[in-house]
């Protein structure tokens, strides 16, 4: 299983061990897929930019092509990004783009404040045409009862999905600078 360490404290002097779980708890569950998908997208982008090191959190911005509430409580969870208002997000970010619907980008950019940063986005054919399908009948206000639990269990299947895979087969990271 994945593990995120990463350096909190004043100076760093506090090394934390960030496992999935961990940032389960802190979500409410309505949103599992974008959780997992977004703890792996830390995970992906930490250890492109630092290898093994623990960055320090007070270090770490990012640039989030969703702004839903799954990706961004796993970014808040490990890096505090949103409290430290280090965290943007762009539904226009040009990566990533698959919703049918609307704008709406599965791309991240992780920077550090030594200027190095990667992008680490979703891989095409993850998420199924039917999810997008729903998250609209959601903004239109026509969804059933029946589509909201088929929502409810496609977003648990696809978390599942997500943490079980190999990393590249769901991630492509791209080192920018």
């Amino acid at each position: 299983m994945y593990v995120i360490y990463i350096r909190d404290g004043r100076k760093g002097e506090f090394l934390k061990a960030i496992r999935f779980e961990d940032v389960e708890k802190y979500h409410s569950g309505q949103y599992l897929m974008a959780v997992a998908v977004g703890f792996l997208s830390v995970y992906a982008g930490i250890k492109a930019l630092c290898g093994d090191e623990a960055p320090e959190r007070k270090d770490i911005s990012i640039l989030s092509g969703h702004g839903g509430p799954g990706f961004r409580d796993a970014f808040e969870y490990v890096t505090r990004a949103a409290s430290r208002g280090a965290l943007t997000v762009d539904v226009n970010y040009p990566v990533a783009q698959y919703d049918p619907h609307r704008a709406q980008s599965y791309a991240f950019v992780f920077s550090l404040t030594d200027g190095r940063s990667v992008e680490v986005s979703l891989k095409e054919g993850f998420l199924p045409l039917e999810f997008y399908d729903l998250l609209e009948k959601g903004r239109a206000g026509t969804r059933t009862e029946a589509d909201e639990e088929r929502l409810d269990d496609l977003k648990k299947e696809l978390c599942d999905r997500a943490l079980s895979m190999p990393l590249d087969d769901l991630l492509a990271v791209k080192r920018l600078s």
